[in-house]
């Protein structure tokens, strides 16, 4: 066989690495596009560096962590009734959605089930927890009532979606069988569905339960009850060195319940149990699980049921508000109708840019801040246990703290407006799209980067070469479900000042303008129903 032919200048380079022209066009034009998106909401390096001032003094009244009695004692109550409000929230959201999963299953129910089914859970999944927590604050008063309601709404959209998915994926032939011999639906679900799901089940249980915990903490700036309505009380106090201690007890609580969930997953997600053998009246007998398996799945159970039953028993909540709560409800949407469709084009249109922007800014900021500390997590890059555990230090502090917390606190360092919001958004997405892009790195194949090492390659060209051509479809896919992430995000920053939608729905909720309120709502929905065919759109065709 003879060699390719070489080009002018003897090179096959040329040939092997053609310019990608579409591509580096797209790269100029995104550019473009961050640099005129930062000077419509004026983000100036003026201002950033006018903020690291007022930053620098910000931490400085931080500094030390107010650790009075009295304060701990605040802190204590709320941080109880958070972890109530997670608990029961968790519990109830996920009995609810049990059912809504499973009847959302194409393989298991019929199509008009299931298309009501899904639209429900697309109805629970649209709106932020925020917005669903001030809804239920006017329903049925303050409190942590309207905060478990507003968790248990963000519980069903999550788990009963994951169900369904897990449920289509499993495989029927045991399901087949059960309905040739003749089994009841009940018989089909007990013994044909529930044992290929549990695993998954128990695993996305555990993890809502961590992000319930972290998302209790940010129904209560809304009057949802639990630690946020502490901390919202702080800010307004200027308390900020109580502000500190609160911030460290929220990742300290969201730490501990990784590490809680992490166990759970462990206990249950076991797919090759050991089993045992032990001597029956027949004979030997073979066990899936030995005793010490059973013994911790039974105490898993049991410490379920104590602290849910512990959480309801103890919680403080006026269960009489839910008697007029439908009324309450029917009234607020009457309030609603007709919508103020003018309130679009004198407010709501300004407003939407910019929480487009800043969902866009802050998912780019993100990313670059990101991949550095993704690198420094990778253990295949960086061999130092201290570097890895640093790295894994700033991925769960900035997750642990929600973009609203984070918004509150940039507002204070940067002022009104969307840098304050861009920057919340950033920091808060560090730890999501890290941790992410450290897991692609670490499962990359190491025969190229062995081979380019081996060849004397530098550092740059393995990151490049070796590790960005099988790290690259998923640093796609988790940039563009961030930025989807991040604009239902953007959408309630305004409501502590940090722009966007927020700061028109908090407008018209001040004066009681409730058509124009209808109006945000439905804007929110358009743009987050928008915004999920376009990223599912780019998935299919970039990924």
């Amino acid at each position: 066989m003879s060699a390719p032919p070489l080009s002018a200048g003897g090179s096959l380079r040329a040939r092997a690495f053609p310019p990608n022209w579409p591509l580096r066009l797209g790269a100029v034009l995104f550019v473009a596009y961050v640099i005129y998106a930062a000077g419509i909401v004026d983000i100036r390096w003026e201002r950033f560096v006018q903020g690291l001032g007022n930053g620098a003094r910000f931490l400085g009244r931080m500094f030390p962590p107010n650790l009075a009695h009295d304060k701990l004692q605040l802190l204590a109550q709320g941080m109880l009734e958070s972890l109530q409000i997670a608990i029961i929230a968790t519990g109830a959201g996920v009995l609810l959605a049990l059912p809504i999963g499973l009847c959302a299953a194409r393989n298991l129910m019929p199509l008009p089930v299931t298309i009501l089914a899904r639209g429900l859970i697309a109805l629970c999944r649209t709106f932020h927890p925020v917005i669903v927590a001030i809804l239920f604050v006017k329903a049925v008063g303050f409190g942590a009532l309207a905060g478990i309601l507003a968790l248990i709404v963000a519980t069903i959209g999550f788990i009963a979606k994951l169900i369904a998915e897990a449920i289509e994926e499993m495989s029927m032939k045991p399901i087949e069988a059960l309905r040739a011999a003749g089994s009841p639906f009940l018989s089909v679900v007990t013994m044909g569905v529930v044992p290929q799901v549990l695993p998954r089940f128990i695993g996305f249980a555990a993890y809502q339960l961590d992000s319930n915990l972290r998302n209790s903490a940010l129904v209560g700036l809304v009057g949802g009850g639990g630690i946020g309505a502490t901390l919202f009380t702080a800010f307004q106090r200027f308390d900020y060195d109580f502000v500190l201690t609160i911030i460290i007890a929220i990742i300290l609580a969201v730490m501990a319940g990784e590490i809680l969930s992490a166990f759970m997953r462990r206990v249950y997600q076991d797919e090759a149990p050991s089993g045992e053998v032990k001597q029956g009246a027949s004979g030997p007998v073979w066990h899936r699980f030995t005793a010490a398996e059973r013994g911790m799945r039974l105490a898993f159970w049991a410490v379920a049921a104590l602290a849910l039953g512990w959480s309801v028993q103890t919680i403080e909540v006026i269960p009489e508000f839910l008697y007029d709560a439908p009324a309450q409800t029917v009234d607020l949407f009457a309030r609603m109708w007709p919508i103020d469709w003018a309130y679009f084009l004198k407010t709501v249109q300004q407003a939407l840019i910019e929480t487009l922007h800043t969902a866009t800014l802050g998912t780019v900021l993100a990313i670059l801040m990101a991949t550095p500390v993704a690198l420094m997590c990778a253990r295949n890059i960086s061999s130092s246990v201290w570097v890895n555990t640093l790295g894994r230090f700033i991925l769960v502090a900035t997750r642990s703290v929600h973009t609203l917390v984070w918004a509150l606190l940039f507002v204070a360092v940067f002022g009104p407006g969307a840098l304050a919001g861009v920057m919340a958004v950033a920091v808060h997405s560090i730890g999501f799209t890290g941790k992410f892009l450290a897991e692609a790195i670490e499962e990359a194949k190491p025969g190229p980067i062995e081979a380019l090492r081996a060849a004397g390659a530098p550092w740059r060209s393995v990151l490049i070469k070796g590790f960005w051509p099988q790290v690259k479809p998923a640093f796609l896919a988790v940039s563009l479900f961030r930025w989807d992430i991040n604009v239902r995000e953007s959408a309630v920053l305004g409501l502590v000042g940090a722009g966007g939608l927020g700061v028109a729905l908090q407008a018209a909720m001040d004066n009681l303008y409730w058509d124009q309120v209808g109006l945000v709502l439905v804007v929110i929905f358009a743009v987050v129903v928008v915004t999920e065919i376009v990223t599912a759109t780019l998935r299919a065709k970039v990924i």
